[in-house]
C-alpha cells in the first residue's frame, strides 16, 4: 500500500483539468467511460501510489492488478530517491552552473558562467562559433534553452544584453554530433537517457531509452515537441517505437524517415562505461538520470538528473509485455 499522506498531498494538488484531458485520452484510447476511468484511476492511486498522468502513461487502462504492481509509479518512485539521493547534494546537479564546473572533464564541450563572466570573457568565448547554447540556471524538461546565431547580435554587447535580459547564464559550446545521432534529426542534439543507480559500489543501469527532436526543434525534449524510443541496455539497438507527450505513436521518424527499431546507437558500449563513471563521482546520489550525447570522438554528457521521473522509463508502447522497473528496485533495494 503506498503512502496515504503522500498520496493525500498529491490528490490535494490534482489539477483537474488536466486529469479530465487524461480520462478523455483513455477514452479516445479504450472506449472507458470517463465515471469508471475517475474512479480506476483513485484506487490504482490508493493502491499502488499512481497519478492519473501514471494511469495513461503506463496504460493501466489495458491492464490487470498483477501488471499494475510491477510499476515504477509516482509515488514509489519518490521513495527510491529519498532512499538512493542525499537530499543536501542536490544542487550538484539542480544548479547547472556548478554541474559543469564539477563534470566539466565528462562534457566534451566548452561552457561559461554568464552570471560571472565578463564581456571579454564572453567574446572570447563565442569567438568562430556559429552559435552556441544559452540556459536558464534551473531550467527543466528543456525549457528555458535556447539556440543563439551569432549572426543575429551586431555586437557582444547585444548579445551580452540580451542575455542578462532573459537570465540566460548557461552558456555552451554546440557539440557535433556522431553522424549516426544526427541521421535520426539533424536540427536537435539528440540524446540518451542512461539511468544509473548506484549501490553497494556497484553501478547498475535501469533503463535507457533515446530521445529525438522534430520539425525545427533544437532540443530533443518530448516537452519541447520531441520523442523517444525505448533501448536495449546490452546491444544499444532501439527495440520500440516512437512516442510524444501526446501519446501518439511513431514506426519511423516523422522527419527523416529513420526506422525505429533495429537502430543501432553508435559508441553504445562507450556511453555505459562513461556513464558509469560519471555515477561514482557523487556516491550520495545514487539514482541518477544521465542525458548523454554522442560525438565522433565520444559519448558527452549533456546533464544529470537526481530526480529522473517515471515519465520516460514506462511508456505503454515501450513495453508491449506490461512488466514495469517496480520489481527491478525491490530486488535492487531489497524491498519487501
Amino acid at each position: 500500500m503506498a503512502n496515504i499522506k503522500y498520496i493525500a498531498r498529491v490528490l490535494s494538488g490534482v489539477r483537474f483539468k488536466k486529469m479530465n484531458q487524461m480520462m478523455t485520452t483513455v477514452k479516445e484510447k479504450c472506449g472507458q467511460s470517463k465515471f469508471v476511468t475517475f474512479f480506476d484511476m483513485l484506487q490504482c492511486a490508493a493502491r499502488y501510489g499512481a497519478g492519473y498522468y501514471d494511469y495513461v502513461m503506463f496504460g493501466f487502462y489495458n491492464m490487470n492488478g498483477k501488471q499494475r504492481d510491477t510499476y515504477l509509479t509516482r509515488t514509489r518512485n519518490k521513495r527510491i530517491t529519498d532512499m538512493m539521493n542525499d537530499i543536501t547534494y542536490s544542487d550538484e546537479f539542480d544548479d547547472k552552473l556548478r554541474f559543469n564546473q564539477r563534470f566539466a572533464p565528462y562534457l566534451g564541450r566548452k561552457t561559461l558562467n554568464g552570471e560571472t563572466c565578463t564581456i571579454e570573457e564572453l567574446a572570447a568565448f563565442t569567438e568562430g562559433q556559429e552559435a552556441i547554447f544559452a540556459k536558464i540556471n534551473h531550467g527543466d524538461c528543456g525549457r528555458g534553452v535556447q539556440k543563439l546565431y551569432m549572426k543575429d547580435y551586431p555586437d557582444t554587447q547585444a548579445l551580452w544584453d540580451y542575455l542578462h535580459a532573459n537570465e540566460l547564464v548557461v552558456l555552451e559550446h554546440v557539440l557535433c554530433q556522431h553522424p549516426d545521432m544526427a541521421r535520426l534529426h539533424p536540427q536537435s542534439v539528440n540524446t540518451m537517457r542512461i539511468c544509473t543507480d548506484l549501490v553497494d559500489g556497484e553501478v547498475h543501469i535501469a533503463y535507457v531509452v533515446v530521445k529525438m527532436g522534430r520539425g525545427d526543434g533544437v532540443c530533443d525534449n518530448s516537452g519541447q515537441g520531441g520523442i523517444l524510443c525505448r533501448v536495449d541496455e546490452t546491444t544499444g539497438k532501439i527495440r520500440s517505437v516512437a512516442t510524444d507527450d501526446y501519446f501518439n505513436v511513431y514506426d519511423k521518424h516523422p522527419d527523416t524517415g529513420i526506422e525505429f527499431v533495429g537502430y543501432q546507437i553508435p559508441l553504445f558500449d562507450e556511453a555505459i562505461a562513461f556513464a558509469k563513471k560519471a555515477a561514482l563521482e557523487i556516491p550520495q546520489i545514487g539514482h541518477v538520470g544521465w542525458d548523454m550525447a554522442i560525438t565522433p570522438d565520444g559519448p558527452a554528457i549533456i546533464e544529470g538528473n537526481d530526480f529522473p521521473g517515471t515519465d520516460l522509463c514506462q511508456l505503454a508502447p515501450h513495453y508491449p509485455e506490461k512488466q514495469g522497473l517496480w520489481p527491478y528496485y525491490k530486488e535492487l533495494l531489497r524491498i519487501q
